[in-house]
């Protein structure tokens, strides 16, 4: 092998180890993000099923779902006050 395809393999399986590095932190928090989202989206479904007798219903779309799985309690607060308040 060439010693400059060695050194050319070398730095890029380093520099590859190196991003996956820097990126595992952030595709941990992603992962959090989504599956805070996930329990959103079924928390906010099981409220329109179980509201849905007294006329409550919450818009159940990707932003309200990742709203309230990213802020928690009081995104939903904040999408309750949006929906009683427009």
């Amino acid at each position: 092998m060439d010693l400059n395809l060695a050194l050319g393999v070398g730095l890029a399986v380093l520099t590859l180890f190196v991003i996956l590095r820097l990126l595992a932190g952030r595709l941990k928090h992603l992962g959090t993000v989504a599956l805070r989202s996930l329990v959103a989206f079924f928390g906010i479904w099981a409220a329109n099923i179980i509201g849905g007798s007294f006329g409550f219903h919450i818009g159940l779309n990707p932003v309200t779902a990742l709203t309230v799985g990213i802020l928690g309690i009081p995104g939903a607060v904040l999408i309750l006050a949006v929906k009683y308040l427009i």
